[in-house]
C-alpha cells in the first residue's frame, strides 16, 4: 500500500509539471516567437510593424474568410479609399488562409521595408520594417 502511495505520488509532480506547461496560451507562444499580425474587418493589424533583424512574423486570420499575405509592391493606392490599383508580387510568399485560426509565418532576416499585401482584397495592404 505504502509503495502504491509513493509510486503515485510520484507519478502527480510530472503530470501536474506538464498540465502547467501544457496550458499556455497560444497568445502567449506566438508572443515568445515573434509579433503576430491579426487578419479581422479586412485589414491588417498593426499594417506598419518594425521587427529586428532575425524576428519570425505570425499572420492569422481572425475572421471566416479566405485571405493572402503576399509579399510585394502595392500599386496606385488611392490616398482616399486606400485601395491600390495593381500589384507586383515578388515572390518572397505567398499565403492562402483559408479558415478562421490558420497562420502563416516568416522570418526576416534581412533589414529592410518590405511591402505586402492580400491579392484578394485591393483595400489590405501593409508593411514590415526591419532594423537591425
Amino acid at each position: 500500500m505504502r509503495t502504491t502511495r509513493l509510486i503515485a505520488a510520484g507519478l502527480l509532480v510530472p503530470v501536474a509539471l506538464l498540465t502547467a506547461t501544457g496550458c499556455s496560451s497560444s497568445t502567449k507562444t506566438k508572443a515568445a516567437s515573434g509579433p503576430t499580425v491579426s487578419i479581422k474587418l479586412l485589414a491588417f493589424n498593426p499594417t506598419k510593424l518594425t521587427v529586428k533583424v532575425g524576428a519570425k512574423v505570425t499572420w492569422e486570420n481572425d475572421e471566416a474568410i479566405s485571405h493572402t499575405v503576399t509579399s510585394g509592391t502595392p500599386i496606385g493606392i488611392d490616398a482616399t479609399t486606400g485601395l491600390r490599383a495593381s500589384q507586383k508580387p515578388d515572390g518572397r510568399f505567398n499565403a492562402k488562409l483559408n479558415d478562421k485560426g490558420s497562420t502563416f509565418s516568416f522570418t526576416y532576416n534581412t533589414a529592410g521595408t518590405y511591402d505586402y499585401y492580400c491579392s484578394i482584397h485591393p483595400g489590405m495592404n501593409a508593411e514590415v520594417v526591419v532594423t537591425p
